[in-house]
């Protein structure tokens, strides 16, 4: 479900752009010292959305310097300082991406689960690392997980996609607020909750014709059916709308960034990236579903 949050990197301007690559160049940097290397296999503009979050409301202002790394041995390129929230997004993607293996091994079949099943030995170390600093966080992440497995396994046509969704957003709330106190902590949770629905509802549509292809569980099956109309789609778009407004609200309720880039980046991912990724998703269906009845019409 993660590798949908990012940026309209064209609008934004070259200042923020390198900051929005330093956060993720010191994230990266971070993982490795925290959950270790093996864990920045895993690394996804996602938990960079969330370091900005966090960062905009503590008030943390991290140390940018150049830095070099395998990847970039001749070139260093600038990257962020240790501080508590990449090191904490560190740890929050471990718990999580260790638990959607789990997910995958319980649930998937075929490449997926092959796949997790060979990630998982080099994920364990970087998964009990984090485990010991954020018990609580780890026990949230699987009990949503888990509740959202038994609720896609439901055959009852009551469960809708937006039910399920809930369970993912509740799950990124707990992820954005965990340690956070007060007035940071609800709009980190309202934060949280907006996104994650909006995860949710995008990874599904994105998965739908594989996931009837093989005949496997996908919420808008049960909503549309396997031939959905465009209708359908619009109505998605719609829906989608609603929960980047939720965010948007949260996001109106920052104050004092401790850097004026933060501001700009994450109004570009919540006006600009998931709107984009939205269109993208349910246009793709829509113009299959029309090439299809070209097709017909013509035979």
């Amino acid at each position: 479900m993660l590798g949908y949050v990012k940026t309209d990197s064209q609008e934004l301007r070259m200042r923020e752009y390198q900051y929005y690559r330093a956060l993720y160049c010191g994230l990266c940097h971070r993982m490795g010292k925290c959950t270790g290397n093996c864990s920045r296999m895993t690394l996804s503009y996602d938990f960079v959305f969330l370091a900005a979050v966090r960062l905009s409301l503590t008030g943390e202002k991290p140390t940018i310097k150049k830095h070099r790394c395998l990847l970039h041995p001749l070139r260093p390129r600038p990257t962020a300082q240790k501080c508590e929230a990449l090191d904490y997004c560190a740890d929050a993607s471990a718990l999580l991406v260790y638990h959607k293996l789990l997910d995958d091994m319980r649930d998937e079949k075929g490449l997926k689960k092959v796949r997790a099943i060979l990630m998982r030995p080099f994920l364990s170390a970087a998964f009990r690392r984090a485990k010991k600093r954020h018990p609580k966080l780890n026990d949230a992440i699987a009990m949503y997980l888990k509740k959202l497995s038994d609720m896609e396994s439901e055959p009852t046509e009551i469960l809708g996609a937006d039910m399920l969704a809930e369970q993912f957003g509740l799950l990124m709330g707990e992820v954005f607020s965990e340690g956070l106190e007060s007035s940071e902590a609800r709009i980190a949770a309202n934060m949280g909750r907006a996104v994650g629905h909006w995860i949710y509802l995008v990874d599904a549509a994105d998965d739908f014709d594989e996931d009837r292809k093989r005949n496997r569980f996908n919420p808008y099956r049960k909503l549309f059916g396997d031939t959905p109309s465009e209708a359908d789609w619009e109505n998605l778009r719609n829906a989608l709308t609603a929960h980047l407004l939720r965010a948007e609200q949260s996001l109106s309720l920052i104050d004092g960034y401790p850097a004026p880039e933060l501001r700009e980046i994450l109004s570009n991912i919540l006006y600009l990236g998931l709107v984009q990724t939205g269109e993208r998703v349910t246009s793709r269906h829509a113009s299959v579903k029309n090439d299809r009845t070209v097709q017909s019409s013509s035979v």
